[in-house]
C-alpha cells in the first residue's frame, strides 16, 4: 500500500466523526435495563421448558411394552412348533409349557390394560386409542393359530396359518411404535427450540454484560486513535516530500508499503504498484550478476539484524537500462535483541553520479594517455603528419595547440564543437583575443607563459564561452611542446573534457545539502565546518555564524539521559563511525534557548578538499517518541481491558455454575429416592430436569472453554488414540439425530490405520462438532467421515466431513469459525445454535497441531477437512488468535 498524504487524514478524521456513540452513562443505563430484560425472559422459557419436558416421559414405557409384546409373540410361536416336531412322549410337557407362556402372554397385556390411560398399549376402545384396539384382536388370532399348530392332528397349512397370524401381529405393533416415535421427535424439536432460545437470550446478557464493562476504555481509546491517525498525517506527508525512494519490507520478504519517490525512481507507474514485487528479481550486482534473493540488502537485515549503508545495487528495467541506486537500511524490531519484524530501506539514484564518475575517471585516465600520446607523437613527427592528424581527430576531447606567440596552430574536431568555431577559421588566430574576454586575459596570459617556461598544468578547470553565448566548464591539461629531450620549448598543447554535467552534478548535491528537512552538518576535530540552514531552525539559531567552530558536543547538554558525559560518548561514537564507514545512533542536542530534543544521528566519514572530515545527518524524532508514548499508553489500557473481561468471566464462571450445580444435584437426589420413592411420572420430570440442565452446563462449558483459549489457559493432555474406534464411538453417538432426519450417516475407513498420538478429548470434540453441524443443515441425503491415511505407513493423514446440506457462500466461509458467527442470520433463525461450534474447532485443531480447510458450495454441501500432524510433537499450549486463525 501507498503511503500517501494528506487525504489519508482526511479519511481519519472523517471516520472518527462517524464513531459517535452514547456516554458511557446512558450505556450503562441501557445495558444494565437491557441485561434484566434478558434474563427475565430466559426465565419465562426456562418455564416453558419445566412445562413441556414431562411429556417425554411416555416413550421409553411404551417402547419396552411392545419390546415384550414381541418377545411374547415369538417364545409363543417356538414353541407351538416345538410342540409339533418333539416326540410322542414329550408333547404333552411342551403343550403345557406353551400353555404357561400364553398364561403369561396374556397376564402382561393385562397389566398394561390396567394402567393410566398413558401406559395402554393394548385397548378394546379404538375411541380411547385409534389404531391400537386391533392388536388385542391379532393377539387373540395368534393364540388360537398357536393351540391350533400344536395339536396332533396340525397340518403343514395351520403353520403358515400361524406365521402368517404372527406377521401381522409384529407388522401392526412395528406401525404403532413408528407413529409414536414420529410424535416424540416432534416434542423434542419444540424442546430443543425452547432450550436454544433460552441459551441465546443468556448470551445476550453475557454479551451486554461485556460491553457494559469495556465501555471505560472505549473513550481512551478513541482517543489514542484520533491522536495516532494526527501523528500518522504527519509522517505520511514528510515521507511523500522525501526525494528519496522508502519501501518497508516484511520479514516475509513481501512489499508492505512505499513512498510516491520509490516508484519514480524503480520505474513504476502509478497505479501499477503491484510491479514493484517483480523488481527485487532484477537486481544486480556491481558487476552485472544477478542477485540471490538472500544477498539482498533488505534481506541481509533481516536475517542479521545489520543496517547497511550506501549498499550500491542495480536494477534492469523492462527496457533493458540499469538504474543503480545506493542503498541504506534499517531494521524494525518490537523488543530488543529479538529479530527485526521488518526493514526500511531508502535509497536513492545514483546512476548520473556514478556515470560521472566513471566518466570523470576514464576521461581523466584517456586525458594522460592522450597527452603521453600526443608527446609521443610530437616526437614522432618526422615520421607522419597523416598518423598524427588522426590521432587528434579521433581524440575524445578538445585539443588546442598554440605556439610561442600565442597563435593557434592546432585545433581539432572536438575543440571545433566546445568554441562552435570551425578549423580553418581557427588556425592563426591569438587565442587570447579571439577566444577570451578581457576579464580572463590576464590570468591566462600569465597561465601560458608558466607553461612555456617548462611546467605543464594538470586538471586546471576553467569557462570556454562559445560562438552561440553558451557556457562550458572545461577540465584542461597542458603541456609544454618540445622538439625533443632537453630542448626549448616552442609551444604547448591543451587537452581539454567538458565536465559541465559533473559541476551541475554538485550543484544538485549543494542544493540537497542545503534544501533538506533534516539537519546537515560537517565537521572535523577543530569543529563544524559547514552546515544547512535546517540546522539553524533546528538549533534556533539565527545564523551559521554561531554553529561555525563549534563541535557536536557543544550544542549538546552536559549529560546525555543515560547519565553518561556528551563529550567522551560523541567522541565514541566518532570513532566507531570511522571504524564501521558509518554509525547511526539516538542523542539529545540543546537549542539555543537550552531546550534539548531528541534526534537520531547519521555519521558518515567523507573527504572533502583532500581532507578527512565527518558528515552528521540529524533526524528530528520528537513526533516519533510522542508515537511511542501514545502506543505504550494504548498497549496498557488494553491490557487492563483484558483483565477486566477475565475477571468478568471468572465471576461469571460461578454465578453460572454454582445454579446449575445445585438443580443437577437436587435432580439426581430426587432420583435416587433417598426423600422417598417417586412416581413414573415425577421420575421422568426429575431425568428431564438433570437432562437438561447437563446440556446447559455443556454449552456453558462451551462459552468458559472460548474464554480459556483466549486466556491461554487450555492444556493439552497427549496419550496414543485408535483414531477408526474413535471416529465409530462418535458416529454410534450421532446416529439417532441422523436417523431421525432421514439423513444417510457412514464412515469410510482405510484397511490399514495406525494409532495416532494426540489429545482425544479435544479429537473428539472437533469431530462432534463437525458432524452434528453437518446433520443440522443436511435435510436430506448423506453425512459421510472419511478418513485417509499413508498407503505406505498406514498414518493417519485427515480426516473429512462431507455433507450434501445447503453449503456456505464464499463470503462467508471465513467468517463461520469466528465465535457466534454463522452462514448468515437465515441460517440461524432456521437452524438455531451458539455459533461457537466451528470456532471451537479451529482453536482445539491448532491446539493438536492440526490445519482445517473448507469447501463450499451453495446448494450442493460442504466439506470440513481436518489435516492431521505429522509428527506428535504437539504444541504446550494454546496458540494464539492469530496463530490459530493461520491454521484455518
Amino acid at each position: 500500500m501507498a503511503l500517501g498524504g494528506p487525504a489519508s487524514a482526511t479519511r481519519h478524521a472523517a471516520l472518527l466523526r462517524r464513531l459517535r456513540l452514547p456516554t458511557p452513562r446512558q450505556l450503562d443505563q441501557r445495558s444494565r435495563v437491557a441485561v434484566l430484560v434478558v434474563i427475565l425472559l430466559a426465565m419465562a422459557m426456562l418455564g416453558v421448558l419445566l412445562v413441556l419436558t414431562p411429556r417425554h416421559g411416555n416413550d421409553i414405557p411404551l417402547a419396552n411394552a411392545a419390546g415384550r409384546e414381541r418377545y411374547f409373540s415369538g417364545l409363543v410361536v417356538t414353541e407351538a412348533l416345538a410342540v409339533r416336531s418333539a416326540p410322542g412322549a414329550q408333547r404333552a410337557a411342551k403343550r403345557q409349557q406353551l400353555d404357561t407362556t400364553i398364561v403369561d402372554w396374556l397376564g402382561a397385556a393385562a397389566r398394561l390394560r390396567e394402567g393410566t390411560q398413558s401406559d395402554v398399549l393394548f385397548a378394546d376402545d379404538e375411541q380411547t386409542l385409534p389404531g391400537f384396539a386391533g392388536l388385542v384382536k391379532l393377539q387373540r388370532e395368534v393364540i388360537v393359530a398357536a393351540r391350533t399348530a400344536a395339536a396332533d392332528s396340525a397340518t403343514a397349512a395351520d403353520q403358515r396359518r400361524l406365521d402368517l397370524a404372527q406377521r401381522r401381529y409384529l407388522l401392526a405393533i412395528d406401525g404403532i411404535v413408528g407413529t409414536m416415535e414420529t410424535d416424540a421427535a416432534r416434542r423434542l424439536d419444540v424442546l430443543v427450540l425452547t432450550e436454544t432460545v433460552c441459551v441465546l437470550l443468556l448470551l445476550t446478557a453475557l454479551g451486554l454484560g461485556v460491553r457494559l464493562a469495556l465501555q471505560p476504555t472505549q473513550e481512551r481509546l478513541l482517543a489514542t486513535v484520533e491522536q495516532l491517525a494526527e501523528s500518522e498525517s504527519r509522517t505520511r506527508a514528510v515521507l511523500d516530500a522525501m526525494q528519496e525512494g522508502m519501501i518497508l519490507v516484511a520479514r516475509s520478504g513481501r512489499i508492505q508499503g512505499w513512498n510516491p519517490s520509490a516508484l519514480q525512481i524503480l520505474g513504476v507507474k502509478e497505479g501499477d504498484e503491484g510491479h514493484l514485487q517483480s523488481v527485487a528479481r532484477r537486481m544486480i550486482n556491481e558487476s552485472g550478476e544477478p542477485r540471490e534473493e538472500a544477498q539482498l540488502p533488505s534481506r541481509i537485515t533481516l536475517e542479521t539484524g545489520r543496517s547497511l549503508t550506501n549498499e550500491v545495487v542495480g536494477i534492469r528495467r523492462d527496457e533493458g537500462e540499469i538504474r543503480w541506486l545506493s542503498v541504506n537500511t534499517h531494521p524494525l524490531r518490537r523488543e530488543p535483541g529479538e529479530k527485526p519484524y521488518a526493514v526500511v530501506s531508502i535509497f536513492r539514484d545514483i546512476t548520473r553520479d556514478r556515470r560521472a564518475e566513471e566518466e570523470r575517471a576514464a576521461q581523466a585516465q584517456a586525458l594522460e594517455m592522450q597527452n603521453r600520446e600526443l608527446i609521443s607523437q610530437a616526437d614522432a613527427l618526422e615520421r607522419g603528419q597523416a598518423l598524427y592528424r588522426s590521432v587528434v581527430e579521433t581524440a575524445g576531447t578538445a585539443i588546442v595547440g598554440l605556439d610561442r606567440g600565442g597563435r593557434v596552430i592546432e585545433w581539432n574536431r572536438e575543440a571545433e564543437a566546445l568554441y562552435g568555431v570551425p578549423r580553418d577559421e581557427a588556425i592563426g588566430q591569438v587565442y587570447l583575443e579571439a577566444f577570451l574576454t578581457e576579464r580572463h586575459r590576464d590570468e591566462m596570459r600569465r597561465g601560458i607563459t608558466e607553461i612555456l617556461a617548462g611546467r605543464p598544468l594538470r586538471n586546471f578547470v576553467g569557462t570556454v564561452k562559445s560562438r552561440s553565448g553558451s557556457r562550458s566548464t572545461v577540465l584542461w591539461n597542458i603541456t609544454p611542446l618540445r622538439d625533443g629531450e632537453g630542448m626549448p620549448v616552442h609551444g604547448l598543447i591543451a587537452a581539454g573534457s567538458d565536465i559541465t554535467e559533473r559541476e551541475a552534478s554538485d550543484e544538485r548535491f549543494r542544493v540537497l545539502f542545503e534544501r533538506s528537512s533534516d539537519a546537515h552538518l560537517l565537521y572535523d576535530e577543530k569543529g563544524v565546518i559547514d552546515c544547512n540552514d535546517a540546522t539553524l531552525r533546528m538549533l534556533r539559531y539565527a545564523s551559521k555564524e554561531a554553529i561555525i567552530g563549534r563541535t557536536p558536543t557543544d550544542l549538546s547538554p552536559r549529560r546525555q539521559p543515560d547519565g553518561r558525559l556528551s563529550i567522551v560518548v560523541g567522541e565514541q561514537m566518532r570513532r566507531r563511525a570511522r571504524v564501521q564507514g558509518f554509525h547511526r545512533f539516538e542523542w539529545e542536542h540543546q537549542r539555543a534557548d537550552g531546550t534539548g530534543f531528541p534526534v537520531e544521528i547519521t555519521l558518515t566519514p567523507v573527504r572533502l578538499h583532500g581532507r578527512e572530515v565527518i558528515l552528521a545527518v540529524w533526524h528530528d524524532i520528537a513526533e516519533r517518541k510522542a508515537v511511542e508514548d501514545a502506543l505504550r499508553s494504548a498497549k496498557d489500557a488494553a491490557e487492563s481491558a483484558n483483565r477486566t473481561k477475565s475477571e468478568f468471566m471468572t465471576r461469571m464462571n460461578h454465578e453460572l455454575r454454582t445454579p446449575l450445580t445445585a438443580i443437577i444435584g437436587f435432580s439426581r437426589v430426587l432420583l435416587q429416592g433417598k426423600e422417598g420413592p417417586l412416581s413414573d411420572g415425577a421420575q421422568q420430570y426429575a431425568e428431564r430436569i438433570r437432562a437438561n440442565g447437563m446440556h446447559l452446563l455443556s454449552l456453558i462449558n462451551q462459552i468458559l472453554d472460548v474464554a480459556k483459549v483466549e486466556a491461554g489457559r487450555m492444556e493439552l493432555e497427549l496419550e496414543t488414540v485408535s483414531l477408526d474406534a474413535l471416529v465409530k464411538e462418535t458416529l454410534a453417538m450421532l446416529e439417532g439425530t441422523a436417523d431421525a432426519k432421514g439423513i444417510v450417516l457412514r464412515r469410510e475407513l482405510p484397511a490399514e490405520l495406525k494409532p495416532l498420538v494426540t489429545d482425544a478429548g479435544k479429537l473428539r470434540q472437533i469431530l462432534i462438532n463437525l458432524v452434528g453441524n453437518a446433520i443440522k443443515f443436511t435435510s436430506k441425503g448423506e453425512v459421510c467421515v472419511r478418513v485417509t491415511a499413508d498407503p505406505v505407513s498406514g498414518r493417519p493423514l485427515s480426516i473429512a466431513v462431507s455433507d450434501t446440506g445447503i453449503g456456505i457462500a464464499p463470503e462467508r466461509q471465513r467468517k463461520v469459525f469466528e465465535p457466534f458467527e454463522q452462514g448468515d442470520s437465515s441460517t440461524r433463525r432456521e437452524f438455531g445454535g451458539t455459533g461457537l461450534g466451528l470456532s471451537i474447532v479451529r482453536t482445539f485443531s491448532g491446539l493438536i497441531g492440526a490445519r482445517i480447510a473448507l469447501e463450499s458450495e451453495v446448494g450442493t454441501g460442504t466439506t470440513v477437512t481436518l489435516w492431521l500432524p505429522i509428527a506428535p510433537t504437539l504444541p504446550a499450549a494454546v496458540p494464539t488468535p492469530a496463530r490459530a486463525a493461520r491454521a484455518v
